[in-house]
């Protein structure tokens, strides 16, 4: 009887893993992110244009940031860019100068939407998104 089921479970246990797996792996297929479309910065006094392509796009005077903005008003991480399910929104990231969205001041985070101006120090940026 015991060698029985060490035969059956022998074969069983490897085909249940096997399925268990490829139950994974089609969940995860199924599972789409929502769609950046096509969001991006652009600084107002150059007119650099600073394409959206993470879920997260930090902003700051460090060579790490994704956005690199040489102006010494601006912190080393300055600012993140987040794309979330309702929307995209702005998180201060422990600046002294603070983020201004439109000219007022964020206590933490706020949500953008096109056309908003995002003041990092003396750098303005212009969030824009064919979405909205």
């Amino acid at each position: 009887m015991l060698e029985a089921l060490l035969a059956v479970s022998r074969y069983a246990l490897p085909i249940m893993a096997l399925l268990i797996f490829l139950l994974c792996f089609v969940a995860l297929l199924k599972r789409r992110p929502p769609s950046l479309g096509s969001a991006k910065l652009i600084n107002i006094s150059d007119k650099d244009v600073y394409p959206l392509i993470r879920r997260e796009t930090s902003i700051g005077r460090n060579k790490n940031c994704d956005i690199l903005l040489k102006n010494a008003t601006v912190s080393r991480l300055h600012a993140v860019v987040v794309c979330a399910k309702d929307g995209w929104y702005v998180t201060d990231i422990r600046s002294q100068a603070g983020v201004l969205i439109n000219g007022k001041k964020i206590d933490k985070k706020a949500y953008i939407k096109t056309g908003d101006k995002i003041t990092l120090g003396t750098v303005t940026l212009v969030f824009e998104n064919l979405k909205d």
